[in-house]
């Protein structure tokens, strides 16, 4: 469990699924993210109660929810380091975007991630070029801009479309990037 200003970041558990079913019935989460579609119950199940669980165990890796101290029942989204790519990945539900939850909840990883425990000191990040939100919120929490190529990992069709990359590197904690460093977000 990891905590931030505003946020406790708790492994997702099986009374989470219904949640997670409803907010990967959005389209945009559904367009920018490999979830399936349809997104099913039976997903939501198997994220929480297979997927994430094997995951943590076999220490490939780390699926944390986003909630609200105090708010009981509450999954805002999800962050992940995969420590296999080096990469974080997440999503947010729609009604909880627009608050700087996830520029939040990642910086509480990252300090995670390149904490004494774990011997990293380089995260990277991408996403499906277009998909602002996950650019500024990687841009906020530290990730400076690498460029656009295909995506490492695969999309539904098994494609590698254009994407968009980041990079984040100990020795950048506590340094600003400058806009201008972010052309998509200019």
């Amino acid at each position: 469990m990891l905590r931030t200003p505003r946020l406790v970041l708790s492994t997702p558990v099986a009374a989470d699924a219904p949640t997670v079913y409803e907010h990967c019935q959005e389209e945009a989460l559904q367009h920018w993210t490999t979830v399936p579609v349809p997104y099913t119950m039976a997903d939501a199940r198997a994220f929480v109660e297979e997927f994430v669980p094997q995951q943590w165990a076999l220490g490939s890796e780390c699926v944390l929810a986003l909630r609200r101290p105090g708010v009981p029942g509450d999954l805002l989204g999800v962050v992940s380091w995969q420590r296999a790519r080096g990469a974080v990945g997440y999503w947010l539900g729609a009604a909880h975007r627009g608050h700087g939850y996830m520029a939040e909840a990642l910086r509480g990883l990252v300090d995670w991630v390149f904490g004494p425990e774990h011997d990293v000191d380089h995260l990277r990040w991408e996403c499906y070029a277009g998909n602002l939100g996950s650019a500024h919120a990687a841009r906020a929490a530290g990730f400076r801009w690498v460029g656009t190529g295909p995506c490492a990992l695969p999309d539904r069709s098994g494609a590698h479309p254009d994407g968009w990359h980041g990079e984040l590197r100990r020795e950048h904690l506590g340094t600003v990037e400058e806009l201008e460093r972010w052309p998509v977000l200019a």
